[in-house]
């Protein structure tokens, strides 16, 4: 019976010993006003605009469909039906390729620069220049190469690929299967390139700011890299330093307790 209560408290003051990251250090948005009645506006969202090596997803509907046909996706495959009748499908891989100077080229039109556009805005540049070919046009364009990558102590490093235009970190990081308990929450790294440029941000995810910071939505070939904590590291050294210090009075109580019998 003692061996046995000797043995539990062996095993409860190494667990003690080795969780040394706190409740606190893994809480998100500490300080954060959780008023249900609380709330504030989005200002720090602005779509993406197009850049140099985005591939746009184009797709025309108008009253003369057959004319459509050749904008849409940027490559386009004729079938003929059994009764001569033709359809034109695309490959959800096609696209229009936007070139180093910011611009499409397009049937017809020929080159149209959608380069720092709104994918709205884009879209009515578009619609502009097509509507003496076709009747009533309508357009809509969509990224098709929007990817986020996310690496270090996250459950499932992955590239990310996004649907729509609004995509955040906590998204990401959600996709990512969260952050691990050990990792550092206070120092994530945002690489991000903007103008020929690389820029390094180190964004703080227990901070109540977070939703106002102007990263905190994504934009498309962001790099999230999560570092690991002190923790993760401590756990291991601590464990081998107090180890045989352990040991030792555990063999000084056994021997106490065999020479009191």
């Amino acid at each position: 019976m003692m061996k046995n209560q000797l043995l539990t408290t062996f095993l409860i003051l190494m667990v003690l010993l080795t969780s040394c990251a706190s409740y606190k250090e893994n809480s998100y948005f500490q300080g954060l006003d959780r008023n249900p009645e609380m709330a504030y506006k989005i200002t720090n969202f602005s779509p993406p605009t197009i850049q140099p090596g985005d591939v746009l997803s184009l797709s025309v509907k108008s009253l003369n469909s057959d004319g459509s046909a050749i904008f849409n996706s940027g490559a386009v495959t004729t079938a003929k039906g059994k009764d001569g009748s033709s359809s034109a499908t695309s490959s959800a891989n096609d696209g229009y390729l936007v070139n180093k100077d910011g611009e499409i080229q397009l049937p017809l039109v020929h080159g149209v620069k959608v380069g720092q556009l709104s994918l709205e805005d884009a879209a009515a540049l578009i619609k502009g220049k097509i509507s003496p070919y076709l009747k009533e046009p309508e357009v809509s364009l969509a990224f098709t190469n929007f990817k986020v990558s996310v690496l270090g102590d996250v459950a499932h490093p992955d590239v990310i690929t996004v649907d729509g235009e609004r995509f955040s970190i906590t998204d990401a990081l959600s996709k990512a299967g969260d952050l691990t308990a050990t990792a550092n929450r206070k120092n994530v790294l945002l690489v991000r390139e903007v103008d020929g440029k690389r820029k390094y941000i180190n964004i703080d995810l227990t901070s109540p700011r977070l939703f106002e910071s102007p990263y905190y939505y994504l934009k498309s070939n962001d790099l999230i890299y999560v570092e690991a904590g002190k923790a993760k590291f401590a756990t291991q050294s601590t464990f081998v330093k107090v180890l045989p210090i352990v040991i030792s009075i555990a063999s000084l109580i056994l021997i106490a307790i065999q020479v009191s019998k």
